[in-house]
């Protein structure tokens, strides 16, 4: 079989791996993959870091897109085309009551208020998590004794219009946005779930997501450093062991 190639990540399907963790931010990447054994390090392009390895005898690839639904899309729909299935994202997030910071949320479906999965979902307000990783990562969780919360996440594009008021002119725009969001049992807010939810559905493909929350919003707290360290290590512990736990047909 002919070796395809991705335009933008720069590597081959015969690179990276049927199960995939998403990253945001591109310093994971080596500190995720840590947890890996055989870790081949591919070319970085345009900041995108990937690598792949085995985790109990699967091969995972750990991709990092960076910030926002565009460029999330591009590289799920990059690796979709090289043959990825199972897609996980693994990041960060703007908890609501009743998560605080430092807490695991895995989400069941995510509200689309970023304009990138109208491009393969249409007009669809919403987009769901596959169940059946959602059911075994809350699971993994559990055995784990890790405390997470299971529900609905929403996904925006403008951070410090919609989810973070970085001056006074956006205080009662974004309070008013999360205040509704909060009554609609909505538990985590970021930029990218709902469009890599809807992106791998598009493509026949299974994914979900799994964060820490780690802002307060309203406020202005976010996690500390030893803190971001322990949820890291809780983040890649639970989706590793979840992610290959799953039989891909």
């Amino acid at each position: 079989m002919a070796v395809k190639r991705a335009w933008y990540l720069g590597c081959g399907s015969d690179q990276v791996a049927e199960r995939v963790i998403l990253l945001g931010d591109p310093g994971r990447v080596p500190r995720f993959s840590r947890y890996l054994s055989e870790v081949e390090t591919l070319p970085v392009n345009r900041g995108l870091a990937t690598v792949t390895g085995r985790y109990a005898n699967c091969r995972v690839t750990l991709s990092a897109f960076g910030m926002g639904a565009p460029i999330a899309a591009i590289v799920v729909h990059e690796l979709a085309h090289l043959g990825s299935r199972l897609f996980l994202r693994v990041g960060t997030s703007i908890g609501l009551p009743p998560v605080q910071i430092g807490d695991l949320v895995i989400a069941r479906e995510a509200l689309s208020r970023e304009g990138t999965s109208a491009a393969y979902a249409g007009e669809a307000a919403s987009a769901s998590a596959d169940p059946q990783l959602a059911n075994v990562l809350a699971e993994t969780a559990e055995r784990f004794d890790i405390g997470c919360h299971a529900g609905k996440f929403a996904s925006f594009d403008a951070f410090y219009r919609d989810m973070f008021a970085l001056d006074s002119a956006a205080e009662a725009r974004v309070r008013n946005k999360l205040e509704a969001l909060e009554r609609q049992n909505v538990l985590a807010v970021d930029m990218e779930t709902s469009a890599i939810l809807s992106v791998s559905s598009s493509l026949g493909c299974r994914a979900g997501s799994l964060c820490a929350s780690t802002v307060n919003s309203l406020e202005k707290r976010k996690i500390g450093k030893a803190g971001q360290a322990e949820v890291e290590h809780k983040l890649i512990s639970v989706a590793l062991e979840a992610l290959t736990s799953q039989k891909l047909d």
